[in-house]
């Protein structure tokens, strides 16, 4: 035990004295363990059991008593080391060492069972140490946890290899091992981690040149292994050995099904996925929701299929049985040991078939290229011609394999399918992204994005190739991935211009009005907006060149069930980017708002309640639920391109020196990868490579493009695109004609001088701005900082607009200067003052405005000159009409919280509390029309049983009536009124002839009088009843109000529609 001695509370002469253990062991593995010291044994410690160890003072064993041999079996010897560099030497742990990470320091043991080779099993642990509240804690946990998550009992077998299992050409054949069940998962709760107990070790195999690292760990899986009678793995019972590696985190399994299950495959999809934390390996066990490979073997005989390898292998490749006349799934060594890298261009290795009936002979097929679309031909030794077809569906590559009677039903096996084809066409698409929560009294709007002239299409995949920019590399030896797929659909967007503006432009110092926008000089200029005579669809030729202007363009395949993804196509047009860190930082404030952390932590604890519900003592770490998730639901597609990206940057960073960029070129290549499938996390990864990869071979164009350089880079592309004018506009009108050459010489003389003007002028503009920023900042006036942002805003219209600003912008800066030198001190004083700081602290503050009121007088008027000469600049530029930003599409909408509309959640709890369980159909606000013409805001709100008439005014009830006693309808004249119309009956007698009858209401008399007549004309009348003439009774008289209600036509059909349901509902007409 350990004292520890401290002060119980502060204040208190109260000594607290603590005895802890020096050290507790945790034994979390299931087995009974025996710790040595040398041959002595220390103590005992049971499964799932905490003790406190004595003091070891050497190095200690752990040891497991194996019943088979009557002996203790020890592994190597493990020593807890005082000093902190030991920690890191294998076999020492850190007797005190602080919080090595997460999980300490941690080391591993085996320890070998049994003394006859060929029958000796490996038990593995993971001993880790770490310090908490001053105790040292000693793990010892089983180092593989295997998790079932699927529906059904599954049966493992694990192995350890020090020689491979098998041949390159013959079927796998393993000696019987031992096997332990992993019972099903519920679908309420968690599955139950379990360990692997021990690893049976395989001393013989086969021998020979070895070509990858040994010795190897492989599980075998099998549902049903009871009907096999204990025969080896190379049966119909067993799953083809899995390596277990940290390079293999994911693998797609075919374990064999009973052969009485029915069903149409012969195997059932498993996913293995390979998860390591904090020393343990987790091994987890899903159904496989996109198998990789199904084969179809249609042949009387079994096969055998064989994978050809190119590159060096990493673990033994195993040949697959196909039994006859079977179906079952496979994965292909190439595709696990590939994932999750995200490749250019992956070409899938060719393979080889044979037949198994001849033991002897080793002769394979030619070789098969399932890269290839269609049905191929090969000649099967001892077997004959053999048909196999490629085709792919939801992602599947589907192997079929037949002989030569049977290849009319390989060849037709595709169905035809319904064909859907739509068209919708979106003048203008707006989404705005508000805050609703940082400022009480209103919304404001953060970003606007406005799409115009959007065309969503979704069809057939057309024979013809693609628009120019979408069309496939020909020359690359792809295969179209439609030619693969039956029945693909194409979903296409084409968006004529796109914009992201800043909303927050005009109600903070931002620089930027717009974010994003279409550089017009990239793209074609949009035209006027659709209308019925301007509409492309009407022609295939005007479609297509409408699709090929569009500023951004969306491709996405489908397989044939139209919900799998399998090619995905993105271009986008020349663009503008404008970004400035303050911007940035502020909208990163706002994202916490837009996600709530409650919610975010009952998510978490709601993930832990459900690993802990199970019961069982292991719970799964967070990360490796969340790891599992990515691996087993794996990104796929057939192909993913990204044309090349054309962008004009502008930077403007606000750190202790002002940065900017102005319109730095940046041009990223094309970005093309496929078949894809890997993890989101490294799709992204290489996404980023890649654009990070092209802005840094820009890299000298964005630091040729910095203001504060006078962005050089700009002028020498102004100055190129000027002489590149000069001589392309005079030869385009050489060849064709005289007239069009002298035109062309006008206009490229026009052009270069116009280049070379604008180049110079922004390159000056553009220096002195910079510097005036910069000076602002070093006059540590934040008054005065401030004051010139703002009227920065203010962009001189003319010449003779920007010397009058900048003329006025200096005189003040020097009046700041020279005032500065009194005003900095009294600001600095009278803040002191106010906060009723000490003499000192006045006297500091005064001295602190002194110097700033001195480096201001330097600073400011050199500020000042800068932007006399940034002005004009301004002004010159603007009214030659060479600069022109970017206008922000819509101006910003207020909405105040007093102004906003009551939602339906408040009239549901706050006034139809009394009908119990109410049932809100419609809330409508309207104006409400008095019976002396005077109007006011109001609400109709529709439930069930009673239409409520709230006065929004005074937000209280104001009528209530019966919906069975109502009518609504509009006006015929004026469909923007709503007329209700009560109807009340009078009271009269109720005698009726000689007897009492019972009073029906007006509803219920005309839903009888309806009933008598519609039923009559299916009565056969008698003569008597012809000679009888029938007179309906009058309805009670009664008496009829009516209510007028001013609302928006749209709205008011909506209301009227949904009051006729209503009121049938509860006068049971029709079927509801």
């Amino acid at each position: 035990m350990q004292v520890k001695l401290s002060c119980w509370k502060s204040g208190l002469n109260t000594l607290l004295v603590e005895l802890l253990p020096w050290a507790l062991l945790a034994n979390h593995s299931q087995w009974d363990l025996w710790l040595f010291e040398g041959e002595t044994i220390v103590l005992q410690i049971p499964a799932g059991k905490i003790i406190v160890p004595p003091n070891f003072k050497e190095a200690f064993q752990i040891g497991i008593y194996w019943a088979h041999t009557n002996t203790v079996h020890k592994s190597t010897a493990l020593k807890l080391g005082s000093r902190p560099y030991l920690s890191s030497v294998e076999g020492v742990i850190r007797l005190r060492g602080g919080h090595s990470g997460r999980g300490g320091i941690r080391r591993t043991r085996d320890i070998t069972l049994g003394a006859f080779p060929g029958r000796q099993k490996l038990c593995q642990f993971c001993v880790s140490s770490v310090v908490r509240h001053g105790i040292q804690i000693l793990q010892i946990e089983d180092r593989t946890i295997l998790v079932n998550n699927t529906p059904h009992t599954i049966h493992c077998r694990p192995l350890l290899a020090s020689h491979p299992l098998g041949t390159d050409d013959q079927a796998c054949e393993i000696p019987e091992t031992s096997l332990f069940s992993l019972l099903p998962s519920e679908e309420s709760s968690q599955a139950k981690p379990c360990s692997v107990p021990f690893w049976d070790l395989l001393q013989t195999g086969v021998h020979g040149t070895v070509k990858f690292p040994l010795p190897l760990k492989h599980m075998l899986f099998s549902l049903f292994p009871g009907h096999d009678g204990g025969v080896g793995s190379g049966s119909a019972a067993w799953s083809l050995p899995a390596p277990i590696r940290p390079d293999f985190p994911r693998q797609s399994l075919s374990v064999p099904r009973e052969p009485d299950s029915g069903g149409g495959l012969s195997s059932r999809g498993i996913v293995l996925t390979y998860q390591e934390h904090l020393g343990v390996t987790y091994i987890i066990l899903n159904e496989d929701p996109c198998p990789r490979m199904l084969i179809h073997n249609k042949c009387p005989i079994p096969l055998l299929l064989k994978e050809t390898l190119k590159e060096t292998q990493k673990t033994e490749v195993h040949c697959r049985p196909l039994p006859a006349n079977c179906s079952l799934h496979h994965e292909l060594y190439h595709h696990f040991s590939s994932f999750p890298e995200c490749r250019q261009k992956e070409t899938l290795p060719a393979l080889l078939l044979k037949t198994t009936l001849d033991q002897g002979s080793n002769t394979w097929s030619d070789p098969i290229d399932v890269n290839c679309p269609g049905t191929q031909v090969v000649f099967l030794p001892g077997f004959g011609c053999l048909y196999i077809d490629v085709a792919y569906q939801r992602g599947t590559l589907v192997l079929s394999l037949a002989p030569e009677g049977s290849v009319d039903a390989v060849i037709n096996q595709h169905s035809g399918s319904s064909k859907l084809s739509c068209r919708v066409l979106l003048r203008e698409v707006s989404v705005v992204l508000s805050d609703d929560i940082t400022n009480p009294s209103g919304s404001v709007e953060l970003l606007r994005l406005t799409l115009t002239k959007l065309l969503l299409s979704l069809g057939p995949v057309p024979t013809a190739p693609p628009p120019s920019g979408l069309v496939a590399d020909t020359n690359s030896g792809a295969t179209p991935v439609s030619a693969l797929m039956p029945d693909p659909s194409l979903i296409e967007v084409h968006c004529s211009s796109l914009q992201v503006d800043n909303q927050l432009y005009n109600r903070a110092s931002f620089h930027f009005p717009v974010l994003l926008c279409q550089d017009q000089r990239g793209g074609a200029e949009p035209g006027g907006p659709w209308s019925s005579d301007a509409n492309p669809t009407q022609s295939p030729e005007a479609l297509e060149e409408f699709k090929r202007s569009c500023f951004l363009q969306l491709r996405m395949m489908l397989a044939g069930d139209r919900c799998t993804a399998e090619e995905i196509t993105f271009q986008l047009q020349p663009a503008r980017v404008y970004l400035e860190d303050t911007f940035v930082y502020y909208i990163k404030t706002l994202f916490h708002t837009y996600i709530p952390d409650s919610a975010m932590a009952s998510a978490t604890a709601g993930t832990q309640k459900r690993s802990r519900g199970s019961g069982s003592d292991s719970i799964l770490p967070a990360q490796v639920l969340e790891s599992v998730q990515a691996l087993v639901h794996p990104v796929r597609l057939q192909k993913l391109t990204i044309q090349p990206v054309n962008l004009l940057v502008s930077i403007h960073a606000s750190l202790k020196l002002y940065i900017a960029s102005d319109h730095t070129p940046l041009s990223f290549s094309l970005f093309e990868r496929g078949p894809l499938c890997t993890t989101a996390r490294q799709l992204v990864h290489s996404l980023a490579m890649h654009y990070a990869a092209g802005a840094l071979f820009r890299a000298g164009w964005v630091v040729g493009s910095l203001e504060i350089l006078g962005s050089p880079a700009s002028l020498v592309r102004s100055i190129g695109n000027g002489v590149s004018d000069f001589f392309r506009l005079p030869y385009e009108g050489l060849t064709r004609g005289p007239g069009a050459f002298v035109s062309g010489v006008s206009r490229g003389t026009s052009s270069f001088v116009k280049h070379i003007s604008k180049g110079t002028l922004t390159s000056i503009t553009n220096l002195a701005t910079s510097l005036a920023r910069n000076m602002d900042r070093l006059s540590l006036d934040e008054e005065h900082y401030t004051r010139q942002e703002e009227w920065r805003r203010q962009l001189p219209e003319s010449l003779g607009d920007g010397l009058r600003q900048g003329l006025s912008r200096l005189g003040i800066s020097l009046l700041g200067a020279i005032a500065g030198i009194v005003d900095q001190p009294m600001q600095n004083f009278q803040r002191n003052w106010e906060l009723q700081s000490s003499a000192g602290s006045k006297a500091k503050g005064v001295i602190s405005g002194v110097g700033k009121g001195i480096v201001g007088v330097f600073t400011k008027p050199i500020g000042g000159a800068a932007e006399l000469v940034s002005q004009t600049g301004y002004g010159i530029l603007h009214g030659a009409g060479l600069w022109q930003l970017p206008k922000q599409l819509y101006l910003p909408t207020e909405e105040k919280a007093a102004q906003a509309a009551n939602s339906h959640l408040k009239y549901v709890w706050k006034m139809l509390q009394s009908l119990g369980r109410p049932e809100l159909h419609m809330a409508l606000e309207v104006t409400i029309v008095s019976g002396s013409g005077q109007e006011h805001a109001g609400c109709l709100l529709l439930t069930s049983e009673v239409l409520f008439v709230v006065s929004l005014s005074e937000d209280t009830q104001q009528q209530a009536f019966p919906i069975t006693e109502v009518e609504c309808q509009q006006e015929p004249g004026h469909q923007g009124q709503l007329t209700l119309t009560l109807q009340q009956q009078t009271v009269v007698s109720d005698t009726e002839g000689d007897g009492i009858r019972e009073r029906l209401s007006e509803q219920q008399y005309r839903r009888l009088v309806d009933y008598v007549t519609w039923a009559s004309q299916f009565l056969s009348p008698s003569p008597s009843s012809l000679q009888m003439a029938v007179t309906l009774a009058e309805p009670p008289p009664s008496v009829t109000k009516c209510y007028r209600y001013l609302v928006e036509p749209a709205f008011a059909a909506v209301f009227v529609s949904r009051f006729t349901m209503v009121k049938n509902k509860a006068l049971r007409i029709g079927f509801h």
